[in-house]
């Protein structure tokens, strides 16, 4: 099996600041992408929703509920070395 692709350091920086930069959640339900549910979040609008939020994805069921991973320290601190 061949990969044809290339881990950059650009690239590996663009995800880490995906990563680390929290989810607004007050402003995309006021903005209507998001509905709480519980712990939980319904999205509203796939085509609204910033990508830093959609890579945070870490479970989804079938009506478009999902559950989102927290920004952690240790993107921020990946973001911070890569940056150098």
């Amino acid at each position: 099996m061949s990969t044809d692709f290339e881990i950059t350091r650009e690239s590996l920086l663009e995800q880490a600041k995906l990563h680390a930069t929290p989810i607004d959640f007050d402003d995309l339900i006021e903005r209507g992408i998001l509905q709480k549910k519980g712990r939980r979040y319904k999205v509203l609008s796939w085509d609204e929703l910033p990508e830093h939020a959609k890579v945070k994805i870490i479970s989804a069921s079938s009506d478009g509920t999902v559950t989102f991973s927290k920004a952690t320290k240790r993107a921020e601190k990946l973001v911070k070395q890569l940056s150098r």
